[in-house]
């Protein structure tokens, strides 16, 4: 799930769509501020939404046939017809395809070497534009993170983590978190007040949360929803 911002909820939803590349039929859609107009430049407010892609509704093409055909009736038996799903892979190459085909669309077309270990596939993404495909705190490789995630997770038959890596960025991010979750626990201990960070990635925050498993002086626990879903740190009270 990403934000979007416009001056109206409707230009703030064609924005995501249009990074996106999916149309209104393949999003749910939440407003997370109407927007103000304001007085004379004052007071100005975009308006906010959230897009969440929801998997694609597939018919069948009508048939030609004047056969009457009387219809089936289910049985207590009966199971529903399940979606062929594809190998690992099949499913790898698939996602490599998806992710070639989405970065060359935002001008960033990349080389995909697929590194696979125990339950995680990393997607090491070559380009000669990285400060672009990563983009400010690491929103759209992010995104496409996200979108990969969830390309896998409809085509394939077993589960795997998806990461999507530019360069060294990942092993970067680490460090910044490890450094600011330390920096806050420090905070928390001084004052006895609860530090509440950025809303960041589930894969982030856990990041945070496996670090800070290791001071006993402070508890971690995670509020919000979607990825406006933030860390909280707490004084380890019963420590």
């Amino acid at each position: 799930m990403q934000t979007f911002q416009g001056a109206n909820i409707q230009a703030a939803i064609d924005q995501g769509l249009a990074v996106l590349k999916v149309t209104r039929d393949e999003v749910a859609v939440e407003v997370i501020e109407e927007g103000k107009k304001g007085f004379l430049g004052f007071g100005k407010k975009p308006a906010v939404v959230e897009l969440k892609l929801v998997a694609p509704v597939i018919s069948e093409a009508p048939t030609t046939t004047t056969q009457t055909v009387a219809p089936i009736k289910p049985t207590a038996h009966s199971k529903p017809a399940k979606r062929v799903k594809q190998d690992e892979a099949e499913a790898v190459q698939a996602v490599s395809t998806y992710l070639s085909q989405m970065t060359t669309q935002i001008g960033t077309p990349v080389t995909i070497k697929v590194q696979r270990q125990h339950k995680v596939l990393t997607y090491h993404l070559q380009t000669d534009k990285e400060g672009l495909l990563i983009g400010k705190h690491g929103k759209t490789i992010n995104a496409l993170q996200y979108l990969a995630q969830t390309y896998y997770n409809h085509h394939a038959k077993g589960k795997q983590t998806i990461i999507l890596e530019v360069g060294d960025y990942r092993k970067r991010r680490a460090a910044i978190l490890v450094h600011l979750a330390d920096k806050a626990a420090r905070e928390v201990v001084a004052t006895g007040q609860s530090v509440k960070l950025d809303p960041m990635p589930a894969f982030e925050r856990k990041i945070i949360h496996g670090h800070l498993t290791e001071n006993s002086h402070v508890q971690t626990h995670s509020e919000g929803h979607g990825d406006r879903r933030y860390l909280v740190i707490d004084s380890n009270r019963s420590f």
